[in-house]
């Protein structure tokens, strides 16, 4: 691919991640948390996921208390995706981090009990693991297909 082509992927995708921000998914619903496991693959900073939640959230849906966990969650995925071998492990690794820090955070703001929290986001986390997987299968077979055509195209050549 050249560049052209490169920068053209890049503006497609970033396009399409601010967009799944702003199109209301259902809570928990997000192809961001994906894109961090699978940033590396791509030859992607970890800012890029980060990015893209700032921008969103300063210009569009607000600030909210537990920004810095959320951000530092992002960051931790890329990196749990960089240094385990299997994607699908890296998304679920990355979720429960997810789980138990954004939940643990959740928990410090408002009070209560911290038992009653995290059994509360079961659900919504349950759908972000469910999309998180998702979104890591389409990048990863996409990203698939992509080198095999590229094999196919140098057979031909």
């Amino acid at each position: 691919m050249n560049l052209k082509e490169t920068i053209k992927s890049a503006g497609l995708l970033v396009a399409v991640l601010v967009a799944s921000r702003l199109i209301g998914l259902p809570a928990n619903v997000t192809p961001l948390l994906g894109l961090a496991v699978f940033a590396h693959r791509m030859n992607l900073s970890p800012w890029i996921t980060v990015g893209i939640l700032a921008v969103t959230d300063v210009f569009f849906l607000g600030l909210y208390a537990q920004m810095p966990v959320v951000y530092a969650c992002m960051f931790s995925a890329y990196f749990i995706g960089k240094y385990m071998n299997n994607v699908y492990a890296s998304g679920a690794v990355s979720v429960l981090v997810w789980h138990v820090t954004v939940n643990g955070a959740v928990w410090l703001s408002s009070g209560g009990s911290l038992l009653q929290t995290y059994i509360a986001a079961i659900p919504f986390d349950f759908k972000l693991l469910v999309s998180t997987l998702a979104f890591t299968a389409l990048l990863d077979v996409t990203q698939r297909l992509t080198h095999i055509g590229r094999l196919d195209n140098k057979q031909v050549l």
